[in-house]
């Protein structure tokens, strides 16, 4: 068993499709609040998160609030990728010493026009960001 068969959103890949995806990752230590990438950043890969945890970061009206927290086996930053404007629309901070799986922009959307249930489940997780997004934000702008 290899990592990317723990990861639950690439469940529906084969063992070969899976081996394929293998081939274009690549796995990179993070130190404990070593900055991912930050807001406004051109797209140019996905993560996953092997180990740990990676805290999400948007600034609103000059002020840095918390999002989120991606946890182990979750994706990171599929949104700019996915969303096809390429850019980065939050910070990710390692929250601890972690390990990142990275996956070129490229190898994923190849796969995803050959794995339409995977592009799903992917814009499922983008909707439910993009909702939690804008109901921090607009409690935020309300203070």
């Amino acid at each position: 068993m290899t990592f990317l068969d723990t990861v639950e959103i690439l469940s529906p890949l084969t063992k070969e499709e899976k081996q394929k995806l293998s081939d274009f990752c690549q796995e990179r230590a993070v130190s404990a609040w070593e900055v991912i990438f930050n807001e406004w950043d051109e797209a140019n890969a996905m993560y996953i998160l092997k180990t740990w945890s990676i805290g999400v970061y948007k600034e609103i009206e000059g002020v840095k609030i918390y999002l989120w927290t991606v946890h182990a086996e979750e994706i990171l930053w599929e949104m700019a990728i996915f969303n096809n404007n390429w850019i980065r629309m939050a910070q990710a901070v390692a929250m601890e010493d972690s390990i990142i799986v990275t996956i070129l922009s490229f190898s994923i959307q190849e796969l995803t026009k050959t794995n339409p249930i995977i592009m799903n489940k992917i814009h499922q997780i983008i909707e439910e960001r993009m909702t939690q997004n804008k109901i921090l934000e607009n409690k935020f702008r309300k203070k």
